[in-house]
């Protein structure tokens, strides 16, 4: 008769001694295929590199360039007024936006001189209506005021401020020696 637990035992400590075998071998390519390495993409994004400190340009002293770059805040501030009217957002979202052209007003106020800061808060005058008129719900509101008042002002904006159509009206800048 043949013993089977006999058979069992020799096929177990065959397979124990193979793998013992191939584990203390010099089987690279099985080994590698086993182990776990680091990745070097890894590797890399854990150097950080030190960057050369970029000096910022100084502000700039010409009141033209700046006046031109308010004027540009202004026209986007306008379309962003425009679109929120048409799309009738938050009083609270359209109370920001007039807020945030009146200080680039202000800002080219300080610009240039005294008949031109005269414009400008006439300018200013036109938003007026809307201060008042975003307090009450939109059934109630005025809209084809409010549209009519943003088509002039945009009107006097263009006509009576762009840079091009006020040169000479800009404010002297006394520049500081180092």
């Amino acid at each position: 008769m043949v013993n089977v637990n006999g058979h069992k035992k020799a096929i177990v400590v065959i397979a124990g001694l193979l793998v013992l075998s191939l584990s203390l071998s010099s089987c690279d390519s099985l080994r590698q295929k086993f182990t776990r390495k680091k990745n070097k993409a890894a590797e890399e994004q854990a150097f950080v590199p030190v960057l050369v400190p970029e000096e910022y340009p100084e502000p700039q002293l010409n009141p033209e360039f700046n006046y031109k770059e308010q004027y540009a805040m202004v026209k986007a501030w306008y379309m962003d007024l425009w679109e929120g009217i048409d799309d009738e957002s938050t009083a609270r979202y359209l109370h920001y936006i007039i807020r945030e052209i009146n200080e680039h007003i202000t800002q080219m106020q300080t610009l240039v001189d005294a008949p031109t800061q005269a414009k400008l808060a006439q300018l200013e005058s036109f938003l007026d209506y809307y201060k008042s008129s975003l307090d009450v719900s939109w059934q109630a509101r005025n809209i084809m005021r409010m549209k009519s008042d943003l088509r002039g002002f945009d009107r006097f904006l263009r006509d009576h401020l762009r840079a091009d159509r006020i040169q000479g009206h800009f404010v002297k800048v006394l520049v500081k020696a180092k």
